[in-house]
């Protein structure tokens, strides 16, 4: 499985706003991603990418420098319908993070998710995020990085 990020442009945006979850996953993941476009251009300094699987779109993620200016953020993480619970997710996950990490270089990476999002938890923890907070809704996780160790994830 060959997957790919392709940053959000003029050429890959509408497709992928016409990606979505599960009507059932939107109870616990109700934003569309148009949603996450806007906001990205307009309120945070996200940058977006398109998840590919192959030639297909499969799904959109989002990172950047967290307000701090040091740590980095994943947000969004949305995999279509179509394309949940094939790896996707977790080479999605491998990709964003080591792009944080070789452009900004940063300490910890930051995600927070829905805390009825089991799924994304589970995803979660395989890669090392430790719950740092947690909110009436939602748990907050860090990876801390270990450049000492080498601790890339390619």
């Amino acid at each position: 499985m060959n997957i790919t990020l392709e940053p959000l442009d003029s050429n890959n945006w509408l497709k992928v706003c016409e990606l979505s979850v599960s009507e059932e996953q939107k109870q616990v993941f109700a934003v569309p991603n148009v949603y996450w476009i806007g906001i990205s251009r307009y309120e945070e300094h996200t940058d977006l990418f398109a998840i590919k699987c192959g030639e297909e779109y499969a799904g959109l993620i989002g990172g950047g420098l967290d307000e701090d200016g040091i740590s980095g953020y994943i947000n969004p993480l949305m995999i279509d319908e179509r394309y949940q619970r094939q790896g996707i997710a977790a080479a999605t996950m491998r990709l964003m993070m080591d792009e944080l990490i070789g452009k900004y270089h940063v300490p910890c990476i930051h995600i927070n998710h829905r805390k009825e999002n089991h799924a994304a938890a589970r995803l979660y923890e395989r890669f090392g995020f430790l719950v740092y907070s947690e909110t009436e809704k939602e748990l907050c996780r860090s990876y801390r990085v270990d450049y000492e160790k080498g601790r890339q994830l390619t």
